[in-house]
Parts: C-alpha cells; structure tokens; sequence
C-alpha cells in the first residue's frame, strides 16, 4: 500500500461509488501507483456489482484519474495494470443546486 496514493484519493471530490474504488485501486497502489487487482477482487472490496465497479472505473478513467492497461498472458487476459495519475490535483465537481439552493436564488 501507498500513503502517497491513499492520500491522494481521499482529497478527490469524486461521488461516494467513485471514490470508494479509487480508494481501493489506491490501497493496492505501490509507490508508482501501480496495482493490478481483478475487477472480481475490486468490486468485492468495494461492496459493489461486478457491472457497477465496471462503471466506476470508466468514470475514473474518463476523468483522467486512472490509466488502464490490459496485461495478455500466452493462456489469455489477466488482470489490467491500473495506473493512478498521483500528479492530477483535486478540482471540485459540478454539482446541481439543491432545491433550497435554487429557492433561495430565486428570492
């Protein structure tokens, strides 16, 4: 485990899903921020679905925070290389108003 990559994710604004699977990726991060955990492995870390810690990673992915590499092996695929960009900054999410929020705009 990385505290270096722990660290980093915990500081990430990311919905409660996303970071708890960054969080996990993190945990098994080495000091580059490389791990290699099975996607079966992750989402029984995460409390999540197979298909949801899918769609999570994609999230990660898309936001630039996680690298996925395929590793093949002579019998066929095997866990993918994550790669944790432990050099992106936090920026905050967009989020909508709450409905007090837009209440009180329209005052």
């Amino acid at each position: 485990m990385s505290f270096q990559a722990m660290a980093w994710a915990v500081k990430q604004p990311l919905p409660c899903q996303e970071k708890i699977a960054l969080l996990m990726l993190a945990n098994y991060a080495d000091e580059k921020g490389k791990c290699f955990p099975s996607m079966k492995v992750l989402a029984s870390d995460c409390g999540l679905s197979l298909a949801q810690t899918r769609k999570c990673i994609v999230q990660l992915e898309q936001m630039k925070l996680v690298r996925r590499q395929m590793r093949i092996r002579a019998y066929g695929q095997t866990s993918n290389i994550f790669a944790l960009d432990l050099s992106q900054t936090p920026t905050p999410i967009e989020r909508p108003p709450t409905p007090i929020e837009r209440h009180n705009q329209s005052l």
